[in-house]
């Protein structure tokens, strides 16, 4: 099977990013960090917890840095420094820095305060939202939506916005006069955009780059810890590189982390035009205030990469000095051969792509180059290409499936999977026919026929049937749905003309011969089935279907399809039982494995099982009638694993499963 591209050439989750991001799923979503940081729970329950009759400290059991007498301040400026200085100064030296008011020319400043003017420009884009339901305690992650989408939900649900900031947005921005230096422009890595309510804080933490973190709309208050204080934040079996001290900064427990009370704190808060410099080691926790709405910009600057070096330890402390050791090595000194202090950032990336070109495309990772979300294919034996993720019509209530299936649409879905059982073709047909933007060609459609229509003339009426119903001249692929009736999951009235699957996979040629159908393929067959038909076929099988899942993974199937150049579809991929209640569970979605990987990756169960099959090579085409759901499946073709394989391995070699 051929595809038309790498599913591991994917959006990246930048060093930069994680940590902060991890500390702001954490900071909202409050989980168990024992369940979360390895060591922590041994940290919380071993030792004297102290005697209860004494006066707790000050600062006990309240938010992190009331237990300082006297905060240590900041250099702040009113005016920015030159690239020079700033480099030298600032970065190698390791020192914070606030520059006041110095972004206020910026046009975003208010015109992001007016939510029509987001909508207007940005509404169509995708964006990466945080996003948690308050009675779905699995749904903890990130799915990509609409500005419009963000800004009809922000207010009254918890979400979050934090992506890669799009083309269009840097046209309100201007590159800060302190980087605008090529020496520094180089070293770029990500520039990134925080949106919410007004109402999110983090845990204490450290980042993997450099951050420039620039507040837009609303306030942000931040407390920094220098780097060689970041051992009183954690115990040595804290790992270094996770970047999440195991410490609640909303309620600290002195008794437990006595030795918060050596920790240095430097508390500021940022305003509308303000931008703070955090140098790479030191920690920090944030909260937003102010809002709705509440924005901020941030640049992550790949610097010293500390966490990705081969000199650093596990063990906190060495870490902060390997890392002091690897800044002190560097240049004293910045020589800057090209200048863009405060250029239109839109400008500087037509005119200085060529410098760093990931920094600045990487808003576009998600996307086609006609601004479309990518959708990745396989080439069928028949020469059409397949997408490998699509959305399930089928089986849903019919006004249920009306709602989830535009919604799909919406979402950029393009394979879309119907049964003949149920309203879902006529439901897809009306749709697309009542979506003008939406080309017939943009769409591939699936159709099955029942057992119940073996035969060629019970099977040609079947196809014909689905073309009305859909609306259309042409189906992109038909399945044989069985090659029998078994009076239990493929249920039949008695006929004595009904025919065989032979006669109907001829029936299936004659109308590809007539243009009606462009591919054909079976579904639920065995392989010696199988190798009948291809043994008599005159048009190639291009689609296998067959139940697929973690528990079953039809290796020998599989590896068949794949000798005979044939694309392997799933259904199924769920899990999901029926109960003696009657009850539908799926198993799979409450596996600690799975939910191990589904956090690993910050997404949910669902999404991860989708994730897992694409790396398999599977077509999946999971139904859903929650809109976040399909939002969340929608968001698994560009979910990267490549900088944590162990955990989509952990899933392919160490799950219990038959072959």
């Amino acid at each position: 099977m051929m595809f038309t591209c790498s599913m591991e050439t994917r959006t990246k989750l930048y060093a930069g990013t994680l940590p902060v991001l991890l500390a702001l799923v954490l900071g909202y979503f409050r989980p168990d960090l024992t369940q979360v940081l390895p060591g922590i729970h041994s940290i919380w329950s071993d030792g004297d917890a102290g005697d209860a009759t004494q006066t707790p400290p000050k600062g006990h059991m309240q938010k992190f840095g009331l237990h300082v007498d006297k905060e240590k301040e900041l250099i702040v400026m009113d005016h920015f420094p030159s690239p020079e200085d700033f480099y030298r100064d600032h970065m190698r030296q390791s020192v914070p820095l606030v520059v006041r008011g110095s972004l206020k020319h910026w046009p975003a400043l208010e015109k992001w305060k007016n939510e029509d003017y987001l909508r207007e420009k940005f509404g169509n884009r995708e964006f990466t939202v945080m996003f948690k339901k308050s009675n779905d305690h699995r749904h903890k992650s990130h799915m990509t939506m609409s500005m419009t989408d963000f800004l009809n939900r922000y207010r009254d649900e918890h979400i979050y916005m934090d992506a890669t900031l799009s083309p269009e947005m840097t046209e309100d921005l201007t590159i800060p006069r302190f980087l605008g230096c090529d020496a520094i422009m180089k070293m770029m890595k990500q520039f990134a955009l925080f949106f919410n309510a007004g109402w999110s804080s983090t845990y204490i933490h450290v980042d993997a780059t450099e951050t420039l973190f620039a507040q837009i709309t609303g306030q942000r208050q931040w407390i920094l810890i220098p780097p060689t204080h970041g051992k009183y934040l954690h115990t040595d079996d804290f790992n270094y590189h996770a970047g999440i001290s195991p410490v609640e900064p909303d309620a600290v427990d002195l008794i437990k982390f006595p030795n918060i009370s050596k920790v240095d704190i430097y508390n500021i808060t940022l305003y509308e035009g303000d931008i703070i410099y955090v140098p790479e080691g030191w920690y920090h926790q944030v909260r937003t205030m102010g809002g709705p709405p509440n924005m901020a910009m941030a640049i992550f600057v790949n610097y010293l990469l500390c966490s990705e070096g081969g000199d650093t330890s596990d063990v906190a402390e060495a870490a902060t000095t390997a890392c002091i050791a690897r800044r002190e090595a560097t240049p004293k000194e910045i020589t800057c051969k090209e200048r863009m202090e405060d250029m239109p950032m839109h400008e500087f990336i037509a005119q200085y792509s060529y410098i760093n070109p990931d920094a600045i495309d990487v808003a576009l990772e998600f996307e086609s180059p006609d601004g479309k979300l990518r959708t990745y294919n396989s080439t069928l034996k028949s020469g059409f290409e397949m997408p490998l993720l699509g959305f399930g019509v089928r089986g849903q209530p019919t006004e249920k499936a009306k709602i989830s299936t535009a919604h799909a649409l919406r979402l950029q879905y393009s394979l879309f999977d119907t049964d003949p059982d149920d309203e879902s073709e006529e439901i897809l047909g009306t749709i697309l026919a009542s979506t003008p933007d939406v080309k017939r060609e943009d769409v591939f459609i699936v159709v099955k026929v029942h057992p119940r229509n073996l035969g060629r003339e019970k099977t040609i009426v079947s196809v014909k049937r689905s073309l009305t119903r859909l609306k259309t001249d042409y189906i992109d692929l038909v399945l044989i749905k069985a090659p029998s009736c078994d009076g239990m999951k493929f249920k039949c009235e008695a006929d004595d003309n009904r025919g065989t699957w032979k006669e109907s996979w001829e029936a299936l040629e004659e109308l590809n011969e007539g243009g009606k159908i462009r591919s054909l393929g079976v579904s639920n067959f065995k392989m010696s089935q199988l190798r009948k038909l291809i043994g008599f076929a005159k048009f190639p099988l291009s689609v296998v279907q067959s139940n697929f899942n973690l528990y079953n993974r039809k290796t020998k199937l599989r590896q068949f399809c794949k000798d005979n150049g044939i694309a392997f579809m799933a259904h199924g991929l769920m899990g999901v039982l029926e109960t003696e209640n009657g009850t539908r569970e799926s198993p799979l979605l409450s596996h600690p494995k799975v939910d191990l990987a589904a956090r690993k990756y910050r997404t949910t169960p669902g999404t991860m099982l989708i994730r897992w099959a694409l790396s398999q090579n599977v077509t999946v085409t999971p139904p859903s009638t929650n809109l976040d759901h399909i939002a969340f499946n929608r968001h698994a073709i560009v979910l990267d694993i490549a900088d944590s394989p162990w955990a989509i391995d952990m899933l392919t070699k160490n799950f219990p499963h038959v072959d």
